[in-house]
């Protein structure tokens, strides 16, 4: 699998960019909601991301940053950043983002699962995570600011030559919604999304 990160110009142009669906439905699954949505390039700002559940009245207890909102419904965006001639491996540089349907954002980095940061506070306006809402559906909108790249987890530039690697998930760990999913699948015998080596290739295009 490859994702092909569209260059755009501004956010409206999301809905342009390759669409991909969190449908591979993993270990325990109470629940299988539709969820997709899309990625793309705001050139010279970041990655922007548009990403649709249809799910009515999801959970939404969370409210705050860094809550662990992957116990509500949530939906996740990964990414890997190995270093130049580093081998993918899951201790390379990954950053998750995690949201609810209250716009609620668990957001970290680092090399491997274990002494991951918090993305730093001062993002946030930036990043700009908006949820809306509707009777049988909700939508995640935000940017994943390409200083935040650089300045934190140490991408040294952001186009069509940098090496990367995405998934994208749906998740609700409380056990009467349980449920996974993700776009590239991932061969483990237990839950964990945590598994740069299941990313798929991405690549930003014009």
């Amino acid at each position: 699998m490859e994702y092909r990160v569209k260059t755009i110009f501004n956010k409206e142009e999301i809905e342009s960019c390759q669409r991909f669906s969190m449908d591979h439905f993993m270990w325990t699954c109470l629940q299988k909601p539709e969820a997709y949505g899309w990625m793309g390039y705001l050139k010279d700002q970041g990655l922007f991301v548009k990403l649709v559940c249809k799910e009515k009245d999801p959970k939404r207890v969370y409210h705050n940053f860094m809550d662990m909102v992957c116990e509500d419904s949530a939906m996740e965006v990964f990414l890997a950043f190995p270093e130049k001639g580093e081998a993918l491996t899951n201790d390379v540089m990954y950053l998750n983002f995690e949201v609810n349907s209250n716009g609620a954002m668990y957001a970290a980095y680092g090399k491997g699962r274990k002494g991951r940061k918090p993305m730093p506070e001062k993002y946030l306006q930036v990043v700009d995570c908006k949820a809306d809402r509707q009777e049988d559906s909700w939508t995640l909108t935000y940017l994943i600011p390409e200083s935040y790249l650089k300045e934190e987890a140490g991408v040294e530039k952001l186009d069509g030559e940098t090496e990367f690697y995405c998934n994208f998930y749906k998740i609700a760990q409380t056990p009467e919604i349980e449920h996974y999913a993700s776009w590239s699948p991932i061969d483990n015998p237990t839950p964990n999304f945590h598994l740069p080596v299941f990313f798929a290739k991405a690549q930003i295009v014009e």
